[in-house]
């Protein structure tokens, strides 16, 4: 039995699989509450458990809250709103987040929650409502390592699979961010069947050679040369962007539209000038580093201010 006294708030048809799993392992002392205050009383009821009557106070008798809502709105409420957990915490309270929900409002909670002595660790959960009484969620944990330590029975518990992000709110940045690379996959794979089958490429067959020409390997040569920053693949980013010219002149001699092609070209043509054609092409990362977001509108026009007020003519 773990000595760690845990609460979970959010009694939903995940959230209860939550709870199930942890009564029926090492927390059989586990503290329910939610704000529909009838479904805590029928799942102790009919499980076991300690119903609570508010976030506050559990908080007063727990070490860790794991709470499983819908939005970052109603993570707020329960840390802030009527009898919210952050005033009920001893320093060093932990609030784990299983949900899904918006990274930037994430780290500004915890932000506030540090202010209380509270540590908040989002661990958005991947799987379904069995996956999670099964203790086969994928957990996805971002926050202070003192604090992912201390869960570690939590997640042992209720994950198969759990995978290190950052500091707090990279967790569920991670989500989006994955999704945009799969994006990304699948749609320079829908460009590159469709310029294949104009020139009499059947699709599966297509993906094969590419594969045999380097596709595969695209996933080692990030872990290896790029988030090692060794940039030693032994091609070349001319030789990358001269490639890619050859494909848009083709997709453009067949009449076939490829933006995310055209945009691809784009890119190498300026990470050439400004990197060389002898860089090497993993090294591309380092001309996206350099990148800077433009200025706004606001900004531009306040700039733009600034500078007729400061030459003489303009008040001429």
């Amino acid at each position: 039995m773990s000595a760690l006294r845990v609460g979970v708030i959010g009694i939903g048809a995940f959230g209860s699989r939550v709870a199930l799993r942890l009564l029926w392992t090492d927390f059989p002392t586990l503290q329910i509450y939610d704000v529909a205050d009838q479904i805590p009383r029928y799942f102790t009821g009919d499980y076991g458990g300690l119903n609570i009557s508010s976030p506050k106070m559990m908080a007063q008798s727990c070490d860790v809250i794991i709470t499983v809502l819908p939005s970052a709105a109603e993570l707020r409420e329960v840390c802030f709103g009527w009898e919210g957990l952050a005033t009920g915490f001893k320093a060093g309270g932990i609030v784990v987040d299983l949900g899904v929900t918006d990274p930037l409002e994430t780290v500004a909670l915890a932000k506030q929650l540090e202010t209380h002595g509270v540590k908040l660790v989002d661990a958005p959960a991947f799987g379904t409502p069995q996956d999670a009484q099964d203790g086969k969620l994928t957990l996805i944990v971002g926050g202070d390592e003192a604090a992912l330590a201390r869960c570690g029975p939590i997640f042992e518990k209720l994950a198969g699979k759990v995978l290190r992000a950052g500091a707090t709110g990279s967790a569920q940045a991670a989500g989006a961010i994955a999704d945009t690379l799969r994006a990304v996959r699948l749609l320079a794979a829908g460009e590159a069947i469709r310029l294949g089958a104009h020139f009499g490429f059947e699709a599966g067959n297509l993906l094969n050679v590419c594969d045999a020409l380097g596709g595969a390997d695209i996933p080692e040569i990030l872990l290896r040369e790029v988030a090692t920053r060794r940039f030693k693949t032994g091609q070349s980013l001319g030789i990358l962007n001269a490639n890619v010219e050859l494909a848009a002149q083709l997709a453009a001699s067949a009449g076939i539209v490829s933006p995310l092609m055209a945009a691809t070209r784009d890119a190498l043509v300026k990470a050439e000038a400004r990197l060389g054609y002898g860089a090497d092409q993993s090294a591309i990362i380092k001309w996206l580093e350099g990148l800077t977001a433009a200025p706004t509108e606001e900004a531009g026009a306040q700039d733009n201010s600034q500078e007729k007020s400061a030459d003489p003519a303009s008040s001429a």
